[in-house]
């Protein structure tokens, strides 16, 4: 299967050079820390346009173009998997417990993350974006976690649906299972 990352030119060649640093991912994704992927190229040139404008943002220049980088992706039946074929409640609690630090998680009810690597490849939906807003007012204490009750409409689109589907490598045996094919500009 072929699965795509949405980011920018800069990033794009150091991954075609250098391979995947996963010590570079952020913590708090849907997913926990990993390589984010989709095998819907549509969405990983949205991600692409996305991670543009933040290093636009972040570094007030514009030198960079967005890119999206093609790998093949092989299952691994030794790999410990997670997968969530509906957006459901299970599904909303796991991605709020990844965005969250631990003791806010426990306060809300949620066990089940990936901070300690237990899952190697997680595939699911991709939540909207507001859930990030109310993950940081939680952490920022502008939120309390007596007044959160975990709603699906804060995970999903107007529509009901996802943003589309997501395969994270949360490990370096994960990595293996996926092979560098080429980045392109758009």
């Amino acid at each position: 299967m072929k699965v795509y990352h949405g980011t920018i030119s800069s990033y794009a060649i150091d991954i075609g050079k250098n391979g995947i640093d996963l010590s570079r991912s952020k913590r708090y994704l849907d997913f926990g820390r990993g390589f984010y992927t989709t095998p819907d190229y549509e969405m990983a040139k949205n991600m692409a346009y996305r991670a543009l404008e933040c290093e636009t943002r972040k570094r007030k220049r514009t030198n960079f173009f967005p890119a999206i980088i093609s790998f093949e992706y092989q299952y691994n039946p030794l790999l410990i998997y997670r997968q969530f074929e509906y957006e459901d409640i299970e599904w909303a609690k796991f991605i709020l417990s990844n965005r969250l630090p631990t003791n806010i998680s426990e306060e809300l009810g949620l066990t089940e993350h990936n901070f300690d690597q237990k899952y190697d490849i997680i595939i699911g939906g991709t939540a909207d974006g507001s859930v990030a807003d109310i993950a940081s007012r939680l952490r920022f204490g502008q939120l309390k976690p007596q007044e959160y009750c975990i709603n699906l409409s804060d995970f999903l689109k107007r529509d009901g649906s996802s943003y589309g589907k997501q395969i994270v490598f949360c490990s370096g045996k994960a990595l293996s299972c996926i092979r560098y094919i080429k980045y392109d500009s758009i």
